[in-house]
């Protein structure tokens, strides 16, 4: 008779080993796969806020110089509608829209620009791109949708934009937001942590200052990169990635008004931006403020 080889399995111990190890790489490897992950998505957010500011710049050409707004009334508050027609006809900005809307101004560049809205999602965000509300809504399908308004939900839009709807008092300042303005002037940026819906980080910002701790710091940066920063568009149209909100022209929080007319940032003057009232007007010509919040206002 023929002598059976037997072939001799892995033990027990010996399979827990295996999967301790491999348990043991996965966990020192895991960290090192989303850092490499989020420095990519922060490359891929810096280049679509270029796409937004060469959309800016071009629409700027087209407009005597002056950066997207839609219907604008003078010491009216700053508001903020994501269209929510639900699939009836969508609403023209222009026609019996609100007044100041600076989430429709966003609009604007995709109304009137080659740029999809994609471009307006931080990929490092659980955001998603706008789709015009389907498209077996046909209002809402093509050039017909760009042509009205649209973000119709809080989650289509990741990113904040200047305030283009200034108070008399600012002007007066010498506020503007058209193709002069200067290369430390905040144009555009991750969305900004205040809001005035619960759970925002209204009072995160308001009580953050440039030499905070960086645990206050955090609360003062865009939720989109886990408040390790946010990329800013400047003026000039370059976008870098800064682990601070006062990024802007004299050390500004771009995502407050200073509270004073003299451009000097003073820690007990920043006020944060809050919709739906006037605290979010720019107060002197470099006075960076970028709305809306994480939370609509």
């Amino acid at each position: 008779m023929s002598k059976q080889v037997r072939r001799k399995g892995f033990t027990l111990v010996e399979l827990l080993v295996v999967i301790g190890i491999i348990a043991l790489l996965i966990s020192i490897l895991l960290p090192s796969l989303n850092k490499a992950r989020e420095t990519a998505n922060r490359v891929k957010c810096a280049a679509n806020l270029k796409q937004i500011g060469l959309a800016i710049s071009l629409y700027a050409n087209e407009n005597k110089g002056n950066y997207p707004r839609t219907i604008y009334v003078p010491d009216q508050a700053v508001t903020g509608t994501y269209d929510t027609s639900n699939g009836s006809a969508p609403k023209d900005p222009f026609i019996g829209g609100a007044t100041n809307d600076i989430i429709q101004a966003q609009w604007l560049i995709v109304r009137t620009q080659d740029i999809t809205t994609e471009v307006f999602v931080c990929p490092s965000s659980n955001d998603e791109k706008d789709n015009y509300q389907g498209s077996s809504a046909t209002a809402f399908a093509g050039a017909t949708a760009q042509n009205k308004s649209s973000f119709s939900q809080k989650k289509n839009l990741s990113y904040s934009y200047v305030n283009v709807y200034p108070t008399q008092a600012a002007v007066a300042n010498g506020y503007k937001v058209n193709n002069t303005v200067g290369a430390e002037f905040a144009i555009c940026a991750d969305i900004s942590p205040a809001g005035s819906a619960a759970g925002s980080n209204y009072d995160g910002l308001k009580s953050a200052l440039e030499n905070s701790p960086q645990s206050i710091i955090k609360k003062a940066n865009s939720p989109n990169h886990q408040g390790a920063g946010q990329n800013v568009l400047y003026g000039d149209f370059h976008a870098d990635f800064l682990q601070n909100s006062f990024c802007g022209k004299n050390r500004d929080c771009i995502y407050t008004a200073s509270g004073n007319a003299q451009g000097t940032v003073t820690s007990n003057k920043q006020e944060p931006a809050k919709g739906g009232t006037t605290t979010c007007a720019p107060m002197w010509e470099g006075d960076s403020v970028l709305l809306p919040g994480v939370n609509g206002w």
